[in-house]
């Protein structure tokens, strides 16, 4: 008989085996069969409760795998946005750059323009005053040099 608190096999001679040794064998067979019985009931339930362990650990691994290739399908998707939103911020750069490089050729352009604006305000003022100083010249050169007579003729026609 197997104690199941101490795991001890206890082997009690019956005190009739010595008067019959053949009941006494009988005894000891039916003991071992109930012993082996019983050693193979608490086999079964540890095979059992192993088996049961065995199924809940292969639940968990299989939770387990499910959320790793979860996660790995999430850091895939944000690897994915991340590559397009650095590719968009690259093309963006490209715009920036174009743009400044545009802005500066704009503003050389606009200073090339002020100063020919510059230069032809300097000339239309120099033009202007040469035209006066002509007008001037022919006022007093010429229209002075003619005689009245002329002059008055000329008004009146």
């Amino acid at each position: 008989m197997v104690d199941s608190a101490d795991n001890i096999l206890n082997f009690q001679r019956p005190p009739y085996s010595a008067k019959n040794p053949g009941a006494a064998a009988l005894d000891l067979v039916y003991q071992a069969a109930e012993l082996i019985g019983d050693v193979d009931n608490y086999a079964a339930e540890k095979q059992a409760r192993a088996a049961n362990l065995a199924k809940q650990a292969i639940e968990k691994l299989k939770i387990a795998d499910d959320r790793v290739r979860s996660a790995e399908s999430v850091r895939l998707t944000a690897e994915a946005e991340i590559k397009e939103l650095s590719d968009r911020l690259r093309e963006a750069e490209k715009v920036m750059e174009q743009m400044a490089s545009r802005m500066a050729a704009t503003e050389a352009q606009l200073s090339t323009a002020e100063q020919r604006a510059g230069t032809a305000e300097l000339r239309a003022n120099e033009a202007e005053d040469a035209l006066k100083r002509i007008e001037e010249a022919i006022r007093t050169q010429i229209l002075e040099k003619i005689p009245s007579d002329s002059r008055r003729a000329d008004r009146a026609a």
